[in-house]
């Protein structure tokens, strides 16, 4: 009857838990079954095979525990079968915010107690997920003993639930404080059409053709298109880190996908609505990125939200862009006033002249009086004609940069001297060339090109 789950051999007596729980659910059961006593859950995949499973067993060999289901499946239901069914040593209900009705009404079926998750004194946390312990780069740090209290204000969050997220961001801040990670430099605005996409996807392009392992992180969570721009058909959806539990459950592969010139997208949202499911893991994001890049670039929303300020509060840099239009530069310094609130360091802001005039000279002391500009190094990029918006309207970054411009040269220029000043620029001719071009552009950075 039970082909592959037949048999008792693989039951070690009463400390033998089945379970079942869906993805979200898992957790509250495991804390349930540690509460008892038990060892630890192994996890059916629907109501069949546990049932299947608990049948097969010697009487009274193993424990069942439910927690809440999926696909309309009733929790109740399925623990009252296996409560008739008479073979499980004991059967227990897992329920947030169980009533006292529903209390009754189990012990009516015959399930033997219902436990509330919530009502589960704290237990300490436990280092964050498998999945997250093996990313290349991060798993050789040591897991944070972390301490603290459960989230306040969602009565839907248990406490090893915001535990477990506290240890996720400890473990992330630990990896980003390694000073041999991949230097992160995010890219903000105070205004919309400065051309800060056009600049990340094309410095992305750039580090790429110089060798570099580039991650580009996309916080425009709910409109982003960044990964067109770069080529790519459709986005990853971040908001997937969401469902990553205690165990792991969700690939982080499937947080990025890596385009043809090797480049690795992540983000935004596959759904503008998930957005606010990603701000708690901003710093995740960037861990994750750091560890199987050599360059992350990050490039932001319009206005500054909770997860833009988060990815600013951890990066390297943080790269103000304008483009010199009236009311640009007091709208570029209300987001370094802010940055500077924020806890950035006014040595790590820097400030891109962007569709600048290649032949006009620099006004250095424009903006030096704003707050959080003080001591802001300032950068132009050129002006490069319709091609640029074309070409990567079309998805053609590779494109744009291989044809080469006062553009893409300038860019080139301002991302080896940021990654000079960060100890990170990369051996090889061409950086080396882009870093000594000044306001030259540079075709491919081989052959010079004459400023336009």
């Amino acid at each position: 009857m039970m082909g592959g789950l037949g048999g008792t051999g693989d039951l070690d007596g009463l400390g033998t838990w089945l379970c079942l729980a869906r993805a979200e659910g898992r957790t509250d059961v495991e804390r349930a079954v540690r509460s008892m006593g038990g060892g630890g859950c192994s996890f059916a995949g629907d109501a069949e095979e546990l049932r299947r499973r608990v049948l097969a067993a010697d009487p009274g060999a193993c424990s069942v525990a439910v927690g809440s289901l999926s696909g309309g499946v009733s929790d109740v239901n399925v623990a009252a079968a296996l409560a008739q069914d008479g073979n499980a040593h004991e059967v227990v209900l897992v329920r947030r915010g169980a009533s006292g009705s529903l209390r009754s009404r189990a012990a009516r079926a015959g399930i033997d107690r219902v436990v509330d998750p919530l009502e589960l004194p704290q237990e300490p946390p436990r280092g964050p997920s498998r999945t997250l312990a093996m990313t290349d780069g991060a798993g050789d740090l040591d897991e944070p003993d972390l301490s603290g209290e459960p989230c306040e204000g969602d009565p839907e969050a248990d406490g090893s639930a915001c535990l477990d997220l506290q240890v996720r961001q400890s473990w992330a801040d630990a990896v980003l404080s390694q000073p041999d990670r991949a230097p992160v430099v995010t890219f903000c605005s105070g205004r919309g059409g400065v051309g800060k996409t056009a600049i990340v996807a094309a410095a992305a392009t750039i580090g790429a053709a110089w060798d570099m392992r580039v991650s580009v992180v996309d916080l425009d969570l709910s409109c982003g298109n960044l990964f067109s721009c770069l080529g790519l058909p459709q986005s990853s959806d971040l908001a997937r880190l969401a469902e990553l539990g205690d165990a792991g459950d969700v690939d982080v592969e499937a947080l990025s996908i890596v385009g043809d010139d090797g480049i690795r997208v992540w983000g935004p949202c596959e759904r503008p609505e998930s957005a606010e499911l990603v701000t708690p893991h901003v710093a995740e994001v960037l861990a994750l990125a750091a560890g199987v890049s050599d360059l992350v670039l990050v490039d932001s929303s319009t206005t500054v939200t909770d997860a833009v300020a988060q990815a600013a509060q951890r990066s390297d840099r943080v790269v103000l862009v304008e483009d010199g239009r009236p009311g640009s530069i007091a709208s570029l310094a209300r987001v370094a006033g802010l940055m500077v609130r924020l806890g950035v360091a006014r040595t790590r802001i820097a400030r891109i002249e962007n569709r600048a005039n290649p032949r006009a000279r620099v006004n250095h002391a424009s903006g030096r009086a704003e707050v959080g500009l003080e001591a802001a190094r300032m950068f132009r990029t050129f002006e490069g004609g319709p091609e640029v918006a074309d070409l990567l309207g079309a998805g053609e970054a590779g494109d744009l940069v291989e044809l080469g411009s006062v553009f893409t040269g300038s860019v080139a220029t301002f991302l080896a001297q940021v990654l000079q000043e960060l100890g990170h620029l990369p051996e090889g001719e061409a950086p080396r060339a882009a870093l000594e071009s000044g306001t030259r552009g540079r075709g491919r950075w081989g052959r010079r090109r004459e400023a336009v």
